[in-house]
């Protein structure tokens, strides 16, 4: 399934890892791509919460933090 988010995060990349909320809570999503549709603007109506930053993540358990 496809949805349309707003961002202001200039540097996602095809199948990045992001927060998104939903209706009542939120989820993981994986960035497809910045479009200049007009249809998919007008669809996008929440915000793109963050990027999670896997590597981040891998690195700390690989230190075992």
């Amino acid at each position: 399934m496809e949805y349309s988010y707003l961002t202001d995060i200039d540097d996602l990349e095809e199948g990045d890892v992001v927060v998104v909320p939903t209706n009542d809570s939120y989820s993981i999503g994986y960035f497809s791509r910045y479009t200049a549709n007009k249809q998919h603007i007008k669809n996008a109506t929440k915000l793109i919460v963050e990027k999670v930053d896997i590597k981040a993540y891998e690195t700390k358990i690989f230190l075992g933090i």
